[in-house]
């Protein structure tokens, strides 16, 4: 199911030469991923009685689009809080803390008893065990990482528990009828954008992989609406980034009044993405049966990033975090090489894109998208799952690591574009596949309401 064919459409990614430079093959990982994703929008479009367009994408362009570039007026914004980066430690390790969240940065700082500069964290982590400050800090519902190598992680339970699981993984989770849509418009729409155009997506998500599943889907003419809630923290660049085409709105799931509207939301969606921690929405009522008993022939697809299997089961956990854990990070460091080919000795070198993130992105809204399709088809509701511990193991299992010449990837002024925003003049990697009707919003700038 998740593999059905684009009739009479085409998708062709020219990698002939590499763009990403990396221990792995981030091209490939990121390339694939991302013509599943229009894959699935044009099987939707075929199943509504669209015609699949022949698509050529640019690899250059896709791999600047995963780099989450975003100007505000002419001024980057920054991707990483100073306090998150790769410390050494006390036992000639590495440590990863993810600061980007406020509340995580506040809490490593407590933890460690210092002041909340780079500097005083490095030395503080300096003076600890790698695997005991790991284990704090998860204790403390922090976020911290051991940099792990991929002999180490081989033999940790949790990998034993989850190197099977398939790359993405469907059930159905109720009976309904094929649910038969209204015709779909294309008037006024750029050709190739109306795949998925009527279908209302309720994107539940923060950061990043769920926000670009429900980014790609609006890319095609969904009705997307991001829903979080305004005591969460946020990334302001991972909003703006992946905001285009997207209402915005805020429940609070903590009051009645927040629950009774997220469950006529839920009656009206096609499509929930839950890409928030296994189990935050299950805890206030929601789960995937619930979905699909509001809204018969409904698809839901989770996202998370060490699974729902295994002893780590609902660990929280990042793209880059998930690098450091699993080893990825580690063989970076160790197949970096110079110009001339000797060792770079420049300690842990993760991926050079968020790639996990934006690969398990571009899957669960090609699974969406495939399930809609067979929805349509056959009936039913419908539960995919994707995370990007799943994403990590394929893309390791393609080959590597390989030496290669630490290098960023290039964004080329061509494939940038400039739009007015609440948030200012903005700038950012045009679509390399669809169109995008509207730019970003605020958080909670709409009503949570179809």
């Amino acid at each position: 199911m998740p593999g059905e064919s684009v009739p009479n459409g085409h998708i062709s990614i020219d990698q002939t030469r590499r763009v990403a430079q990396s221990a792995f093959d981030v091209d490939r990982a990121l390339a694939s991923s991302a013509a599943y994703s229009i894959a699935g929008a044009d099987t939707v479009g075929t199943v509504r009685g669209l015609t699949a367009p022949e698509r050529d994408v640019d690899l250059a362009h896709l791999l600047a689009f995963c780099t989450t570039h975003v100007e505000i007026d002419g001024s980057p914004v920054p991707a990483w809080a100073d306090l998150s980066g790769v410390y050494p430690t006390a036992d000639g390790r590495h440590l990863q803390i993810h600061c980007n969240f406020d509340h995580h940065a506040a809490g490593v700082v407590a933890r460690l008893g210092c002041e909340a500069t780079a500097e005083s964290v490095g030395a503080a982590i300096a003076q600890r065990d790698a695997f005991d400050l790991e284990a704090d800090l998860i204790a403390d519902g922090m976020i911290g990482a051991v940099v792990r190598s991929l002999d180490e992680w081989d033999s940790h339970p949790h990998a034993a528990a989850t190197r099977d699981l398939p790359l993405m993984s469907v059930e159905q989770i109720g009976d309904a009828d094929p649910i038969i849509d209204q015709p779909v418009i294309t008037t006024g729409r750029p050709e190739g954008s109306a795949s998925t155009a009527g279908l209302r997506v309720l994107d539940c998500s923060r950061v990043l992989a769920g926000p670009v599943a429900g980014l790609m889907l609006a890319s095609f003419g969904a009705d997307v609406m991001r829903l979080g809630a305004d005591h969460l923290p946020s990334v302001p660049v991972g909003v703006m980034a992946t905001g285009f085409g997207k209402r915005n709105a805020s429940l609070d799931l903590r009051t009645e009044p927040g629950r009774d509207a997220l469950g006529q939301l839920l009656a009206g969606a096609d499509v929930w993405i839950d890409a928030y921690r296994p189990g935050a929405m299950a805890g206030h009522g929601f789960t995937p049966e619930r979905a699909a008993s509001e809204r018969p022939g409904s698809v839901v697809v989770q996202v998370c990033a060490f699974d729902w299997v295994g002893p780590w089961a609902g660990r929280r956990g990042f793209d880059s975090i998930v690098q450091s854990t699993t080893g990825i990070r580690a063989a970076g460091g160790d197949a970096a090489v110079d110009a001339d080919g000797a060792p770079a000795d420049r300690g842990p070198l993760g991926l050079p894109v968020q790639a996990l993130d934006y690969a398990t992105g571009f899957l669960a809204a090609g699974l969406a998208a495939q399930l809609v399709a067979h929805q349509r088809r056959v009936g039913g509701s419908w539960l995919g799952r994707v995370s990007l511990l799943r994403t990590r193991d394929w893309l390791v299992s393609m080959g590597g690591p390989d030496p290669f010449v630490p290098t960023p990837i290039a964004v080329d002024d061509s494939l940038l574009h400039e739009v007015d925003s609440s948030f200012g003049r903005l700038r950012t990697v045009r679509p390399f596949a669809g169109h995008w009707a509207t730019p970003p919003e605020p958080l909670g700038s709409s009503e949570a309401r179809w």
